[in-house]
């Protein structure tokens, strides 16, 4: 009887360490298995930045520095953006921010390290003094929601399509704002009022220009 109690005690033990090592190595396996997956998501993480970051803060032969411009979803803020390049890019305060070569989107108004403020010509606090079309007749471009050019002279003649230009010191004379999409002849006073359509879509944009000097 105890030879009985013997043998079944020690197949007993015999199935309680197979199936003991048995559930340790899948275990061990899981782990094995999740810990990898883990490096394999970070490899392919790096490798995603890395391509970003050769995409970014590059400088054009014209002094243009391509920056990546953050995210505002789902809020639609026009009046100010923020892009990853700063002091460490050198970017500094009050530079012209661009979209493309020659239009120009607003300028830096904050600056910290590695990325930058800046103030789009959507801001209402924006103004900006402008020349339009190849008469090259003063105006005051009103930044806001929908931007207008202010203080036009009422006997000068403008249109729709006529195109905006800075004229603005410490900017390159001769940046394009936009174009004139309507002309208000009925302001009152010795003024007239015009409204600016501009090229681009704030929300839309992903990459913008800053004309380091």
């Amino acid at each position: 009887m105890k030879r009985y109690i013997l043998i079944v005690s020690i197949i007993i033990l015999a199935i309680a360490v197979f199936f003991t090592g048995f559930f340790i190595k899948k275990e061990r396996f899981f782990d094995e298995n999740i810990q990898l997956k883990k490096e394999n998501e970070n490899l392919k993480a790096e490798l995603q930045n890395l391509n970003i970051q050769n995409c970014e803060s590059k400088i054009s032969q014209d002094g243009l520095l391509a920056v990546k411009v953050f995210s505002t979803y789902p809020f639609n803020v026009k009046s100010q953006i923020t892009v990853n390049a700063g002091e460490t890019q050198g970017v500094k305060k009050f530079m012209p921010a661009l979209f493309g070569k020659n239009i120009l989107l607003g300028q830096v108004i904050e600056v910290s390290k590695n990325y930058s403020v800046i103030q789009t010509i959507f801001d209402p606090n924006w103004q900006l003094p402008v020349r339009i079309s190849e008469k090259e007749i003063n105006g005051l471009l009103q930044g806001g929601n929908e931007p207008k050019i202010t203080f036009i002279e009422k006997d000068k003649p403008i249109s729709v399509g006529d195109a905006v230009y800075s004229a603005k010191q410490g900017f390159p004379l001769g940046l394009k704002v936009g174009e004139i999409s309507e002309v208000k002849e009925s302001a009152p006073g010795v003024f007239k009022e015009a409204v600016l359509t501009t090229p681009f879509n704030v929300s839309s944009l992903r990459e913008v220009e800053i004309l380091l000097q």
